[in-house]
């Protein structure tokens, strides 16, 4: 910490679409923050982002900003959150991390053990949690006002939805595709709001790549049945649907932002949770409200909403599924299919 309340002089690693478009207009606002540096494997890159907020210096290398820093983002490729991390949380530096939090749980593990050798806070970044419906949604269910939860059905389209600067996360190096880029923020909203999910059967269109399309059979708690969805080329109903005793209900976390509740027997209620500055810019909320969340961990204001042990969870999850990867057949990519064809 640094005396006297000065603000936190923070380093950026990774300056690719997603620090360009949403954190760093947050980290520029913030009147706690000082960037100070900004590292990224293409230096151009971090001097230009350098440039643009008008502080701070660009580097090729992240180590160059150890002893310079007290908190950073992570926003690297996949393979890179865990060494980078590492690093930085043995040396006493606060570390938000962009989900998932590592492509294993080993990595995950690593990156906990170091942080409690440091004594740094480690935050991941599943922003999903900032957005109001999912707030919502967490008091709903810590409530109990469904009653016992008997099934649950998600189905989530995730093409084109976030900007990428690299190709990385199309890469086997990425630990998997769709589910692993995006069915992890869902998992984690679920296991926030459910409690333990364990996968039964799952599929997949890897075929020794990274995934585009995703579907499975898990148990909430054990017992609720709970189908699962994922794409990234085919347009889904966004929303997922948990059925209780009492009432069932329809969230859509973000486009669509919507509730939906039909009690047992009863007419449906929809509508969304109101939150006016988000309204005005959903994002920006988001980010912002990250951001300060981070911030007041770093400053002993009380955990991250969402720490490393919490965001391991999800990748436990992912890893869990991917260890039950059955091919997921689509009739055109069946090679009896092709090959019938050819023989016509």
């Amino acid at each position: 910490m640094r005396p006297g309340g000065a603000r936190l002089r923070f380093g950026v690693i990774g300056c690719g679409a997603v620090t360009e478009r949403y954190h760093l207009p947050s980290l520029a606002a913030s009147a706690e923050v000082e960037l100070v540096g900004f590292a990224d494997a293409m230096p151009p890159r971090a001097a230009e982002l350098a440039a643009r907020v008008g502080a701070g210096r660009g580097v090729g290398d992240y180590r160059e900003l150890i002893g310079g820093i007290d908190a950073a983002l992570v926003a690297v490729p996949n393979a890179w959150h865990e060494p980078i991390a590492v690093d930085l949380l043995d040396a006493g530096i606060h570390v938000l991390v962009e989900k998932p939090m590592a492509r294993t749980t080993a990595e995950c593990d690593r990156m906990l053990a170091a942080a409690e050798r440091g004594r740094a806070v480690l935050a991941v970044g599943h922003d999903f949690r900032h957005f109001p419906v999912a707030r919502y949604a967490r008091d709903f269910f810590t409530a109990g006002l469904l009653g016992p939860i008997l099934r649950v059905d998600l189905r989530q389209s995730a093409g084109g939805r976030w900007p990428y600067a690299s190709t990385a996360v199309l890469s086997p190096t990425a630990g998997g595709g769709v589910l692993l880029d995006f069915g992890v923020h869902l998992f984690d909203l679920l296991l926030w709001w459910l409690g333990p999910i364990e996968p039964v059967h799952y599929r997949d269109d890897a075929e020794g790549g990274v995934e585009s399309e995703c579907e499975g059979e898990l148990l909430v708690r054990g017992r609720a049945p709970f189908h699962l969805e994922v794409s990234r080329s085919r347009r889904l109903r966004d929303t997922v649907i948990v059925e209780g005793e009492r009432a069932t209900l329809e969230i859509g976390v973000f486009e669509p932002a919507v509730v939906r509740l039909t009690p047992r027997g009863g007419a449906t209620l929809a509508g969304t949770a109101p939150d006016s500055r988000f309204e005005r810019a959903p994002l920006r909320t988001v980010f912002d409200r990250q951001l300060a969340d981070f911030i007041g961990a770093v400053h002993g204001q009380g955990a991250p909403l969402v720490g490393g042990a919490e965001a391991r969870q999800a990748v436990a999850l992912v890893e869990a599924c991917y260890a039950r990867r059955e091919s997921l057949r689509w009739p055109w990519s069946w090679p009896e299919a092709r090959a019938a064809a050819t023989a016509r």
